[in-house]
Formats: structure tokens, sequence, C-alpha cells
């Protein structure tokens, strides 16, 4: 499959382990200068991840008033400051996932609002990370079991091997009716059944009236398979986990190779 440049008319990519290493506090500032250019151009330009909206904006500041934002794993989608969607879990599966999650060996809890992320007095370390390094507007509580405010997106931290650690009874058990898909190696997300990245760009592309065939969109792990899958030019980074390169129609040079600025500029 060849590409038509002139057909693209919206360009969605991950962040973390596509345009810079997993919780990254900062991507390559050339980035800013190719996306407007973009911009100029007509072509739209958004940003899916893991990551909170407000951190996504202050991530991309120098271009963010002209953007979409698929945050919280897509359970959120903000086009241009105005919020265009959210996807809340109930308050009583939150308090059940804290539950869970005290029960597994080494794992911390992120309990993460449209407003702000909320952290429990004894899981510093995932506090620090995504507050000091991940631009999270963050709370530290001291118990998430009385806060109110139900999560787009609830994440298992471990410092090694998430995935690992809640394989067995907890994947079984939410994986029912919840979406439960691993990010990089530290990060286990859960959120509703139907909130993920391809839900969430099939949302904007009705919002925008752009269809499939003229979207491209850049990933390198499971939590991006969706969103690869609903845009007809799908790139997986050379360094992105198998699976994602074996569903992405094009390979773009590694993200250590700032791959995606690579292919972005072609479009110029």
């Amino acid at each position: 499959m060849s590409i038509d440049k002139n057909a693209i008319k919206l360009i969605v990519t991950d962040i973390d382990g596509t345009l810079g290493p997993v919780s990254t506090d900062r991507i390559n500032e050339e980035y800013y200068e190719v996306i407007a250019k973009l911009q100029d151009r007509g072509i739209i330009f958004g940003a899916a991840s893991g990551r909170p909206c407000d951190a996504l904006e202050r991530l991309f500041a120098p271009v963010k008033d002209r953007m979409f934002f698929l945050s919280d794993n897509g359970a959120r989608g903000v086009y241009q400051g105005r919020e265009l969607y959210a996807d809340a879990m109930t308050l009583a599966d939150c308090f059940a996932l804290v539950e869970d999650t005290r029960n597994l060996e080494g794992c911390q809890c992120v309990w993460q609002t449209s407003g702000k992320t909320y952290f429990e007095k004894g899981d510093e370390e995932i506090y620090k990370i995504m507050t000091e390094s991940m631009h999270y507007s963050g709370e530290l509580v001291n118990n998430l079991m009385e806060v109110t405010i139900p999560a787009l997106k609830y994440t298992v931290y471990h410092p090694e091997d998430a995935e690992k650690a809640t394989e067995g009874e907890f994947s079984e058990k939410w994986k029912v009716d919840h979406q439960l898909v691993c990010a990089g190696h530290n990060f286990m997300y859960v959120m509703n059944l139907e909130a993920n990245k391809g839900n969430g760009l099939a949302k904007i592309q009705e919002y925008l009236n752009i269809t499939k065939e003229e979207t491209m969109a850049f990933g390198d792990n499971i939590n991006d398979l969706e969103m690869l899958g609903n845009a007809a030019y799908s790139y997986a980074v050379g360094d992105a986990r198998e699976e994602v390169r074996q569903a992405a129609r094009f390979t773009a040079p590694p993200m250590t190779q700032d791959g995606v600025l690579q292919i972005l500029k072609t479009l110029l």
C-alpha cells in the first residue's frame, strides 16, 4: 500500500514508547515545529495516551490549542479544549479495584479522574514518577476508598512487570467486563469495556467527518492496537512490540531515532 500524502486529514500518535521513552517528561522539540506546519496545512493532529488530558496539554504546550487529545487510554476525548466525551467507571468498581490491587505483591494504585489523579500514601514511587516526570496533577490521599469521583482509568503499577504481577485471578476477574491492557512493562490499565484508543479515535473521526482512509496513526504497544486498526495509514515504530508490528501496515524507524518525526517530515 502506497501513501497518498494528499489524502491524510488526521494524524494521531501514542506518546510513551512511540515519541519518547516510557514516562518521558519531554519530546524532541522539533515535533512542535513539524506539528505546527501540518496544522497550517489543514491536517488535524492529536495525541492518544494513558496520560490525563492536562498532562498531555503541558507536554504539547506550544501546539496544544489546535490539537485533540484521546486521554486516559481513550476514555476521554478533548478537541481544542472542549470535552467531547468521557467514559468513567462506577465508584463500586473503582473501590473493588483498590481492594484487589492491595492483594497484589509489589503493586501500587493510580486512580485517574478527568480533573486529578489520586495516589495512596505508601505509593510514593508511582506518585513521583507521574507528577515529576509525566506532568500529572496528582494528590496523595490517606485512603483511596474515600475518593468520591469515579475514575476514567485505573492503573496498577509494578516497578518491574505489571503484566506478570496482575496475571491470574486479578486479570481473569476484571477482563470479563472491563478493558484490561498493558502499556509498557510497568502499567496495567483498567477501563470500561468500550474505552480504548480505537473507539476514541472513531468518535473524533465522526465528530470531524474524517474517515479511516484519511487517518494516520502511530503506536508501539498493545493498548495502541485498536487505534492502529482504525487508521488506513497505521505505523508501528521499529522498536514496538511484535504484536503491534504485525498489526500495523507500515513500520516507522525506532522511537530511539525519532521515527515518527521522520515520517511526519515526509508529509511536508
